[in-house]
């Protein structure tokens, strides 16, 4: 993730240092048709529910007149739109400043109130002599104070799920057996009359439950290896009298479990009597012992002698998945409406009609965040769906991300049950009069047709137990339909959220269907997030199952065994409307590429099965054109696994049962994901979660949301921590807004801080949590394993954040001099650590060299006999055989050595290891792992973004999209050739406006080189000629030209600046 343009050396030698902080305009004409546009509120269009005071706004410049920058801006903002058209600018008027800002604006006007408007326009002047006004934009506030919220938490939940809850499914703890042991559990209950009983169990190991004796057969053990713990239900019929729960637990280790840790258990006894009645048991009278003799699961049995089992304090109950609810009321607007809002969330996922509409387009709402300490609301304008007169809000509850299993912690991993949900409805009638409509005691509430709905197993969705007209004015329930309950408060925050929503972005269809086995499998030729819409026709009560994966068996049938524990299906039951049905399930997506679809009554037309894609909506900011099919389609699979995995918050893998917003991966790839798209606003809002989940000591985790805790030590993984910093620098260095600074600077130094206290001499050695290192490297025999010294490595990412700690200080106006201190030790440190005075990094691996070079860990002496080891280390190998960590950053050492053949040679490669070999092997997204199609099942993900980073790479270095300065305000074309690529090129979109490069190389040297450079910035351009004699541009030389300076030469190139505008560069033999 460096931007160096690059060795600062030579850029002083030849006085082009001075020249990226300063230059004089360049283009001599007068301007004409200047016009300002795009303004942005928080990198967000009129976003509604901002909660920041001082937000940061930010405006683009287009002109047609070359060079032409900003040389004045003037900011006015109004409470009204009227207003601000009368020139009464009562908010704030910023008066006219001499700047060429046009990002990370400050507004300094007055305090804002809960739900007040502010519009806003701004007036530029440029240095030809022009100024425009740009249209009218708005920014909204949300509810900023908890006193704001008049609406109270509805219960998604029924009368059996409530007692259940009520009683309380408790994990308890209980030590772990010996080897070859085995841990046995009692529950003891009597029943005064028969019963139907229902038993709840669940452990984080295998285990075996008998009720009276008698096995209760249980789903396969395997999922417990990958921490699928979910709670099973089993139904028996019992007689009055004495019973027991009995439960033998083994020594399957589950994820998390050590030899010296707890083995975790919950027990639950439901038991409807013949009268009426319901009984529930719960676990806290268990009793444990290690003895098993052959009556110990017998009601008979006498555990007088047993221990009681402990209750672990604080952790939620995992009561057992149910379906969706629906909630409904009617209220009367009493006039015409001329403004409604529709403050909303929920501790579940929801999905909200006014009037049978469905408001907004957004999916999985809330978002995942620890619910606990934040829950993300949004803001909608519904004016146009509210009628004067009788009117209906109503809601569709499901387990979301707030009910779902979510890998290790299980169901309900940020707070207990119920699901639950809060609307607060505000209405404005033309008189001034003023209502608000919220979720009371007012509202009803029915099961859903939507009988099952879980993140990473699917949908189940029985269209018989629909309610036609259920969310509209008027309508009449039957006896389905019961008052609603209140829950209790949620604990979190509420916090407006203003960044793209999970919208549906595109659709697929199927490229092949094919007949097997009685089933259709459909391929769409493309691995994605999201799911099939349906269209089928059939009887009532006819059932079709749709199963999802990401590759096939050799048979042709598809193959889920990379899948885990997730059961990936979603199972619609028809209700047999003569007309045709269609179905898309509502809470839950999967990662795949082929469905197999079975329950079909006929073959599937074309348009019955089609790829429905999601994913945060954020705008698609990058593009590239590379000559070479190899490197195009590596940078398409990248495109598609971000896409895949930026689902709320940017998770490791779409499809098994983990999804979960892994540091490490987000550290190693926001370099390129911020070329890929548009991230400012997606970064705030995550590392919003990062700084929940920073422990009290500084250590950041190792997911966001952490769902992990300690199940992999405490302390800091080296890398994957790393992110708390890393992703704040890049989003600032991408898009000039130094406000993620000031909100993450707090917590980034408390992380800074923690690995201070854990280091020797300067070396991190200490309280490194699961250190992982240079993940799944390819000489590890595991993992993990530690082919590059893991102390090493550890210090190399320390620096790397500290140094980016030393820039955004200064970028602040913060004291970066401690930090500058600590870089200059770290690095003297390392280099006494592991430099040998021949440049011998350590062991000598490509980790250790990639590290050094990158993070400037070397004496400048040294740099190049690094470099030369590194080049002849990949040279014997014969490839790369790095990991997570230094795969992203290897071609830039190599090419900021000089070494072009060598990037060329890895990039284009298409055997093993290699991207070329997941491109030859039809791969259509990147894979976990370099073998990702042999090798451990369990760690064979398609689609995972981490080693499709080096895309970042082929952006700066061989497009020409190399950042000088924060905002892309200065940035530098120098594209690394190769006579094997002839053509290269692409798009940016950045904060200032449209970068563009196409190159092309002819025979003989000749050369052809188009930049496009957005007004307000500036470009430095490497031509591949020490000649400037050679250079022409729109058919003039370079020398002396009226849009061109000429700076003279770095290294074997020709170096000129040009301000904004489209240039055309040839280079003749």
């Amino acid at each position: 993730m460096s931007f160096r343009p690059s060795r600062r050396g030579i850029l002083v030698g030849t006085g082009l240092a001075g020249l990226v902080a300063s230059s004089p305009t360049l283009a001599a004409s007068t301007g004409k048709g200047l016009r300002v546009l795009g303004l942005l509120c928080e990198n967000v269009e009129s976003p509604l529910g901002v909660q920041l005071a001082n937000v940061r706004l930010s405006w683009r410049l287009e002109s047609p007149t070359r060079g032409t920058m900003q040389t004045a801006y003037q900011v006015q903002v109004a409470s009204s739109l009227d207003s601000l058209k009368a020139g009464d600018f009562d908010l704030w008027d910023s008066g006219k400043i001499d700047s060429d800002q046009s990002f990370d604006v400050t507004y300094k006007g007055k305090a804002l109130k809960s739900r007040q408007r502010a519009c806003w326009q701004v007036k530029v002047w440029d240095n030809h002599g022009q100024s425009a006004l740009s249209p009218a934009a708005f920014w909204e506030m949300g509810l900023l104070s908890p006193a704001d919220w008049t609406g109270q938490w509805l219960a998604a939940e029924d009368a059996e799920m409530r007692g259940d809850r009520e009683a309380g499914l408790h994990w308890f703890g209980v030590k772990r057996p010996a080897k070859d042991q085995t841990r046995q559990v009692r529950l003891s209950f009597t029943l005064d009359a028969d019963a139907e009983v229902t038993v709840m169990t669940l452990a984080n190991v295998g285990y075996k439950p008998f009720i009276d004796g008698q096995a209760i057969t249980l789903p396969p053990y395997s999922s417990v290896a990958f921490g699928k713990q979910g709670t099973v239900e089993s139904r028996v019929t019992l007689k009055a009298g004495k019973h027991v729960l009995a439960v033998a637990l083994d020594d399957l280790t589950g994820w998390g479990v050590t030899p010296e840790s707890l083995i975790k258990s919950a027990l639950m006894v439901r038991a409807e009597l013949k009268d009426g009645r319901v009984v529930r048991v719960n676990d806290e009278t268990a009793l444990t012992s290690t003895d098993k003799p052959d009556t110990w699961t017998s009601p008979a049995f006498d555990d007088s002698g047993w221990s009681p089992i402990t209750l672990i304090p604080g952790k939620t109950m995992p009561l057992p998945g149910k379906g969706a609810f629906l909630l409904r009321r009617d209220f009367s607007a009493k006039a015409p409406v001329t403004q409604a809002r529709l403050y909303v969330t929920a501790l579940g996922a929801y999905e909200t009609h006014i009037n049978g509409q469905r408001v907004g387009d957004g999916l999985l709402a809330p978002e995942s965040t620890d619910f606990s300490q934040r829950i993300l609301y949004r803001v909608h304008d519904v004016t146009a769906l509210v009628k004067t007169g009788q009117n209906a809000i109503a809601a569709m509850v499901g387990d979301g991300f707030y009910g779902s299993y979510l890998a290790p912690a299980g169901r309900y991993a940020f707070g207990d049950a119920p699901l639950r949900y809060l609307a607060q409805l505000e209405l404005t009638y033309t008189d001034g009069r003023t209502e608000t409509v919220t979720t009371d005691d007012q509202w009803l509430i029915s099961a859903a047709p939507a009988t099952m709905s879980d993140i990473y197993d699917g949908e189940d969705y029985d269209a018989r137990l629909e309610q036609p007209g259920w969310a509209s004015a008027g309508f009449k329930g039957d006896a389905r339909w019961s008052p609603a309950t209140l829950a209790p408060t949620a604990a979190g925050k509420l916090e407006g959220m203003i960044s793209p929503p999970i919208r549906r972005t595109r659709t697929l269809k199927p490229a092949t269907t094919t007949l097997i086995n009685g089933a259709y499998v459909i391929d769409f030729g493309q691995n994605f997030a999201g799911w099939v819409r349906l269209k089928t026709k059939g009887k009532a009560g006819d059932t079709v199952t749709l199963k999802f994966a990401e590759v096939l068996k050799a048979d042709g049938t598809i193959d889920q065994s990379n899948l885990r524990a997730a059961r990936a299906a979603d199972i619609y039951i028809l209700k047999g409307d003569p007309a045709g049905e269609t179905y898309e399930p509502h809470f839950t997506y999967h990662g795949f590429r082929y469905v197999e679809v079975s329950g079909l009554s006929a073959a599937p037309k074309p348009d019955d099965i089609t790829g429905i894609v999601i994913h945060s909506d954020l705008l698609e900011t990058g593009h590239l054109r590379m000559g070479n099919p190899i490197i195009q389609q590596l940078w398409q699979n990248t495109l598609w696994s971000q896409r895949s995995n930026f689902i709320g918050i940017p998770t490791d893998c779409p499809q098994r049962d983990e999804r979960l917003g892994w540091m490490g991966d987000a550290n190693v790839f926001w370099d390129a994901a911020a070329f890929n798209m548009n991230v400012a606003a997606f970064t705030e809002r995550w590392l919003g979660d990062v700084r929940d989940a920073q422990s009290a000591d500084g250590a950041y985790s190792n997911v966001s949301p952490d769902t992990i805790g300690t199940e992999f030590g405490t302390g800091a993984a080296p890398g994957w921590a790393d992110a708390g910093v890393i992703l704040a620098w890049t989003t600032w260095k991408r898009f000039g807004d130094t406000a993620v600074i000031d909100q993450h600077w707090a917590s980034m130094t408390r992380y800074i801080d923690f690995i201070i206290a854990n280091s020797d001499d300067f070396i991190w050695t200490k309280n490194r949590g699961a250190d992982f290192g240079d993940w799944l490297s390819f000489d590890s025999k595991y993992p993990g394993d530690a082919t590059t010294p893991k102390d090493l490595i550890a210090t190399a990412m320390w620096k790397h954040s500290v140094d980016a700690m030393v820039d955004m200080a200064k970028a602040t106006g913060r004291d970066a001099s401690a930090y500058t201190t600590l870089s200059a030790n770290i690095k003297t440190a390392f280099i006494k650590a592991y430099v040998q005075p021949d440049g011998l990094v350590s062991n000598d691996s490509q980790t250790g060299y990639i590290l050094a070079l990158h993070y400037d860990l070397l004496p400048d002496a040294l740099r190049a006999s690094a470099s030369a080891k590194l080049k002849a280390n990949i040279e014997k190998r014969g490839h790369l055989t790095t990991g997570f960590l230094a795969t992203p950053f290897s071609l830039d050492a190599l090419a900021d050595a000089g070494y072009s053949q060598t990037v060329y040679d890895l990039l284009l490669r298409t055997d093993y290891p290699s991207w070329g070999y997941m491109v030859a092997k039809g791969a259509t997204t990147i894979w976990e792992r370099w073998n990702g199609d042999t090798g451990d099942v369990s760690m064979n993900s398609f689609n995972h973004y981490s080693l499709g980073a080096v895309t970042g790479f082929v952006f700066r270095r061989l497009a020409g999209f190399d950042p000088i300065d924060p905002g892309f305000k200065t940035f530098k074309v120098n594209p690394l050739l190769d006579p094997r690529v002839k053509t290269g090129g692409g798009d940016y979109h950045g904060v200032t406006g449209r970068l563009a490069t196409d190159w092309s190389q002819g025979p003989k040297g000749a050369f052809s080189l188009s930049v496009t450079v957005a007004t307000n910035s500036r470009a430095l351009v490497y031509l591949p000629t020490l000649s400037a004699a050679t250079v022409r541009e729109g058919g003039k030389a370079v020398a002396g030209h009226p849009d061109i300076r000429l700076i003279g030469t770095d290294g074997d190139r020709t170096v000129v600046e040009i301000g904004s505008g489209t240039y055309h560069f040839t280079i003749t033999a």
